[in-house]
């Protein structure tokens, strides 16, 4: 297999394509992973969520990751990993026209929402259903792709 580095506009269209990620973050010396959905435009990815322990520990500390990964056939891969910072659009004054942005990039792709709204089917999930909107700002990016070795 042969492995090779990604040049940045490479990383980003790969960003710009994908749908869907792996969001890392953490809190007290914690990491934590969890799948979700998201639209890439410029340097920001955006995404939805409803409110839960991603939110509250990207809020206690906004410096996040989000991995893309695809095999593109047998033994081909790509990979890329964005660094950045959380910001919260809240329904509030002076964030109206961000949210709404978030919104409209967002809502392109069918099912955009999801699983961002969706509660464990077991319960636990005892605060309110408000969404919300937030955007991540890539600081960094790499990426790589292997290509298996004819």
């Amino acid at each position: 297999m042969t492995i090779k580095e990604m040049n940045t506009d490479d990383c980003f269209d790969m960003l710009r394509h994908a749908k869907t990620g792996i969001l890392a973050c953490s809190h007290e010396n914690k990491p934590y992973l969890v799948p979700i959905s998201f639209a890439c435009e410029e340097r920001k990815i955006y995404a939805f969520s409803l409110e839960g322990k991603k939110i509250d520990w990207m809020r206690a500390n906004p410096q996040v990751c989000v991995l893309v990964h695809e095999h593109t056939s047998r033994g081909s891969w790509r990979s890329v990993i964005a660094s950045g910072r959380f910001e919260e659009f809240p329904d509030k004054d002076g964030f109206a026209s961000e949210r709404q942005h978030a919104w409209s990039v967002l809502q392109k792709e069918s099912g955009w929402w999801e699983p961002g709204a969706l509660t464990p089917e077991d319960g636990t999930a005892a605060k309110p259903h408000e969404p919300i909107f937030f955007g991540i700002w890539v600081e960094e990016i790499s990426g790589r792709h292997g290509v298996e070795a004819i």
